[in-house]
Order: C-alpha cells, then structure tokens, then sequence
C-alpha cells in the first residue's frame, strides 16, 4: 500500500470547508487534479463523479465512487474507472482512494488532511508509483493551499 498525506490548518469553520470540499462540481476550484467534474449520478454517499484532467499530456477521466460522507467531518471516493485520451488506462492500482478528513479546531478553524491510498497491481508497477509519490504530494500540498485560499478570502474583512 502507498498512502501519502498532507495536512494543513486552515482559518475558517470546519462548515465552510465542507460546504467546498463536499461539491463535485468544485473540485476544478481547489483539487489540482481537476480541470473539471461533474456528477454521474447520485448525492452524498454512494454518488458517481466524473473528474477530467491532463496526464502526461493526455486527457484523463476518473470515475469516482463516494465512499463515505459525513458532513463537515469525512469524504472519501474510490476510484472506479481510469481512462487516457479516451481508452481504458494502464492499471498500475488495484485500488485507489482519495480522503478528506476536516477537524474542527475551534469555532473558526479546520484541520484538513488530504489522503491519498494505492494498492499497486504489482511489484513493477509499485516501483513506478513510488516514483510519483513526490509528485503526488506536491499536488496534496498545492491542493490545500488553494482550498485555504477559496475559503478564507474575503474572511479578513
């Protein structure tokens, strides 16, 4: 298993957040892995999104399934369906979870762990997904920040 976090602490209620986080169709906003998202079917847990971006150039689609959710606390998806530039993608995982854990840390304040969870397919392809991890975690990294960024402007008027 692979499994990289990042945390950060973010000046706003845990409500905020969630009311962001909680939104397939914001995902393009913070998640930097999303140029856009739309919902397949469903709402809140068991809910089917699609999320597209680029990949080493090449368009992705990710077909995600809402595994948990529970407002203002967790949201977690699975990834049920890769695709690049329209055909089945390379399997490298197994399984592949993204987590949003948010803590309130007071009435004004959240403490946002991003989690990401792959179960390689095997050894090789192991190999390569450590390789990325760095990359991986940069993203984490990027994607708080512009969380932190969404829901704390116009917060210090």
């Amino acid at each position: 298993m692979i499994e990289i976090a990042r945390e950060r602490n973010i000046s706003a209620p845990a409500a905020r957040v969630w009311e962001v986080v909680a939104e397939a169709e914001r995902l393009p906003e913070w998640y930097a892995r999303a140029a856009s998202a739309e919902v397949l079917e469903g709402a809140g847990l068991g809910r089917r999104q699609r999320l597209r971006s680029q990949w080493h150039g090449q368009d992705s689609e990710v077909d995600q399934l809402i595994t948990a959710f529970e407002p203002e606390h967790l949201l977690e998806w699975h990834h049920e369906a890769e695709r690049l530039g329209g055909q089945p993608a390379p399997r490298f995982a197994l399984e592949t979870v993204v987590r949003i854990r948010l803590e309130a840390q007071g009435p004004d304040a959240t403490r946002v762990v991003l989690e990401s969870r792959q179960r390689p397919a095997d050894p090789d392809k192991e190999q390569a997904m450590r390789g990325n991890s760095e990359y991986l975690g940069k993203m984490l990294e990027a994607s708080l920040e512009r969380l932190e960024q969404l829901v704390t402007r116009g917060s210090e008027s």
